[in-house]
């Protein structure tokens, strides 16, 4: 386990630089069609009040999106809303107020409208898309019926029908898919879970003897017939068994604890640190010598005596120091560090012995 992982670029970051492109494509293309129809003489007052009225809105929201004027959410349910809201308007004008929908039709505007529906699972959850889906399809639903009262009267009445049978059907696999989306997320993070629970020690939440070991192996086999650029240190509590006894086990768990938060302030992020067992700790120390692995050792001791782990008692630690060698496997490795541990012992404890000491 890393003691600190590598940051990854934010996805956040990424969707947000994705915003600012689809509203500045969009104003673009906004303004290039205004342009156009305004050169071919085709523009009519209803055509240049929504092309105005986008105009404004996607540069508002261009500007407050570059300049984070807004959270994010609220500018993307901003877009999702101004369109569902240009669809309601202009669908409400072609077909009670036609004289002031000159230039406006059904046909292009029924082919944008199910794009609200698909924007609305986008931005939002499974069941948060449903409810907004249904929401502007009873609006839209209730905004045709009295026009498709009219039987033979309304021109576009089979199109507006087919349109609300066809939303139906994309509102149910939307959601359909969203959900099992939802849930495939929601397994792969159980996943993730279960397997950070499976390497992680409950008591001290490092790596545990299972995942140190995988750790470990890995780092053996890489690059065979190379001399190992790594180091194992392995340490203890001096008289652990003492604290145990005279305080009691919930001494000793925090006193374990309070190690392990020790040690991750004194190792690199590209160290990895775990508990190996009872009260011993193993580091691995990457692209060391055996000189550097010592140093960074003996910095861990010295910060253990340094301030107390435990309010009741003087606590220490005792390390080995083993490095890798060509050939080497996980049980010989460990026995030599082990072997440089108990040799710490033996010399009086709160010290670290290398191999090339023991």
């Amino acid at each position: 386990m890393q003691l600190q992982p590598t940051a990854t670029p934010s996805i956040d970051h990424f969707k947000h630089l994705m915003l600012v492109v689809v509203i500045a494509l969009g104003l673009l293309s906004t303004v290039a069609g205004w342009l156009v129809m305004d050169a071919q003489n085709v523009l009519t007052p209803a055509l240049n009040w929504v092309l105005l009225g986008t105009t404004v809105v996607l540069t508002a929201l261009l500007v407050a999106t570059a300049t984070n004027a807004l959270p994010q959410r609220v500018i993307e349910l901003t877009c999702l809303l101004y369109i569902a809201l240009v669809s309601a308007v202009c669908m409400t004008l072609r077909m009670y107020w036609p004289q002031y929908a000159t230039g406006l039709h059904l046909q292009p505007l029924y082919l944008w409208m199910p794009i609200t529906y698909v924007l609305a699972f986008t931005l939002t959850d499974h069941r948060t898309g449903l409810a907004l889906s249904c929401g502007l399809l009873v609006v839209f639903i209730a905004l045709t019926l009295p026009y498709l009262a009219r039987g033979n009267g309304a021109e576009y009445g089979n199109l507006t029908l087919q349109l609300h049978f066809v939303s139906i059907v994309i509102i149910a696999a939307l959601y359909y898919f969203s959900s099992y989306q939802h849930q495939l997320g929601t397994a792969q993070r159980t996943v993730e879970q279960l397997a950070q629970l499976s390497n992680t020690d409950d008591l001290t939440g490092l790596s545990n003897r299972r995942h140190m070991a995988l750790l470990l192996g890995a780092d053996l086999a890489w690059n065979p017939g190379h001399v190992p650029r790594f180091a194992v240190v392995l340490f203890d509590i001096d008289r652990f068994k003492a604290i145990n006894d005279e305080l009691g086990h919930l001494a000793g768990d925090h006193t374990l604890i309070a190690l392990a938060a020790r040690a991750r302030t004194v190792f690199r992020d590209t160290d990895s640190l775990g508990r190996w067992g009872g009260d011993e700790f193993v580091a691995v120390l990457r692209d060391v010598d055996v000189a550097s692995a010592r140093r960074k050792a003996v910095a861990l001791c010295e910060a253990v005596a340094a301030a107390p782990l435990l309010i009741r008692a003087e606590v220490t630690i005792s390390c080995g120091v083993a490095m890798a060698r060509v050939g080497d496997n996980l049980d010989h490795l460990l026995q030599r560090a082990d072997a440089a541990l108990y040799a710490a012992k033996r010399g009086g404890r709160n010290q670290v012995v290398a191999e090339t000491e023991a």
